[in-house]
This record gives structure tokens, sequence and C-alpha cells, in this order.
């Protein structure tokens, strides 16, 4: 199968403030290019991948039109506590559904990000 997700961006209004939030809740080190465009490398290690498509349904938190993208972690409470301290907020609580488990949260400047427990390629 072709396709797989190898990027993402998220582009700040804020980009110091946005930088120590991610750089806080996860631990991020970004290395700054020239033009001061923050890059996060993400050691190499063999994982599932997994994306879907659905329909939208407007109103919904996390159903919205639109792209959301998820980060693995090992503690869905535990990292909400930190996105919480660390000036963001819950959107969705843990949920199971499928057989994986999510949460979604928004950052300082409102973009709905997803964590997810690892889980194991079904296909």
């Amino acid at each position: 199968m072709s396709g797989p997700a190898v990027m993402f961006e998220i582009l700040a209004a804020n980009q110091a403030k946005l930088a120590a939030f991610y750089s806080q809740v996860f631990g991020w080190k970004l290395q700054y290019d020239k033009e001061g465009y923050g890059y996060v490398h993400f050691p190499a290690a063999p994982r599932a991948l997994m994306g879907g498509l659905g329909q939208a349904q407007p109103g919904v938190t996390g159903w919205g039109k639109g792209i959301t993208f998820y980060l693995e972690v090992a503690n869905l409470e535990a990292t909400l506590a930190t996105v919480v301290a660390s000036g963001g907020k819950v959107a969705v609580k843990p949920v199971s559904i499928d057989g994986y488990h999510f949460a979604m949260f928004e950052d300082p400047e409102q973009n709905l990000i997803g964590i997810i427990l690892p889980f194991s390629d079904t296909t």
C-alpha cells in the first residue's frame, strides 16, 4: 500500500509559545533552520500505522470536517493532565473503540490533536 503519513506540520500564530507547549507535554526538541522553521525529528522505530476517512458530524467535538493527527503516548490520562497543566485543554476524554484507545486535546492555539495508545496492525 502506498501513501503512509510521514510528516505533519502545526503552523502557529505564536511559534515560540506553541514550541514551549509541545516541549513541555511531549519533550520535543526542535531544530530550527535558517528561516526559523522548527523541525522535530522522531527516532526511527517499527510501528503500525493507521489512517481513516470518516463522515463529518458537525457540532460533535472530534468529528468536525478537517484533518486530525494522533500522537502515540504511553498513558492517556497522564498526558491529558500535562496538557492541561501546560495551557491546553481536554477536548475528548479517553475513549475505546474498534480495539484502540484515544483522547483529544486542544493546544493553546485551539488546534485539535489526538493522542493514542500503541496498537497492533490488525490487517
